[in-house]
């Protein structure tokens, strides 16, 4: 079950993924989860702080659920990498294979996930912070698992780890913009195209 502070959380965001978050008021948080306006101030004393709150949980919880779910995998380095391009886009990889659905993508549309976040960026410079801290995290996680598989042998020996760092994270980058702008690609076929590409360039 969740509780109130989750519900209202949820709530704004959903809000703000079909408005925007800056169009988005106390009173339509109120009335689409029929709080009263004093329980939703008794859980957040402005809207400003359902953002961080929002943020926290659907951007830099997200990815700390999928890092340590692939640190706890013994799967080699381009099965760790699809999971991450399933995952980014808010599915698990097997569930997607199985039924394309998920517990998140059901209710999100992620084109409009990652249309929001940016806005976000853009638009509330005080959350910055956030954003930066979640791309060095993102950073220093793709350098770890660049690393282990330079120490399992499971790719050339002549590849700086950094490099590899790099190159994962550009790529990782270049496709989410892929897949939010260009509707007409679809999924499997921009993960499949980009694992091929890390296997023919990396692989042994």
């Amino acid at each position: 079950m969740k509780n109130k502070k989750e519900i209202i959380t949820e709530v704004a965001f959903l809000l703000a993924l079909k408005n925007g978050f800056n169009n988005v008021s106390i009173k339509e948080i109120q009335e689409a989860t029929g709080f009263s306006a004093g329980s939703i101030y008794y859980y957040f004393k402005d809207k400003d702080e359902i953002l961080l709150h929002m943020l926290k949980f659907y951007l830099s919880d997200n990815f700390y659920h999928y890092r340590d779910a692939i640190r706890n995998s013994n799967e080699y380095f381009i099965e760790k990498l699809e999971d991450i391009f399933y995952y980014l886009v808010g599915f698990n990889k097997k569930e997607f294979n199985s039924s394309h659905s998920s517990s998140k993508s059901q209710i999100v549309d992620h084109r409009e996930y990652f249309g929001l976040f940016s806005s976000i960026f853009h638009q509330h410079p005080e959350t910055r912070s956030i954003f930066y801290e979640l791309h060095a995290k993102s950073f220093e996680f793709y350098h770890e698992i660049a690393q282990e598989a330079i120490d399992n042998n499971e790719i050339k020996e002549n590849i700086d780890v950094k490099t590899l760092a790099i190159f994962i994270h550009t790529v990782l980058k270049g496709y989410i913009d892929l897949f939010v702008f260009h509707p007409g690609l679809s999924l499997e076929e921009i993960v499949d195209s980009n694992l091929k590409m890390f296997e023919s360039l990396i692989l042994k």
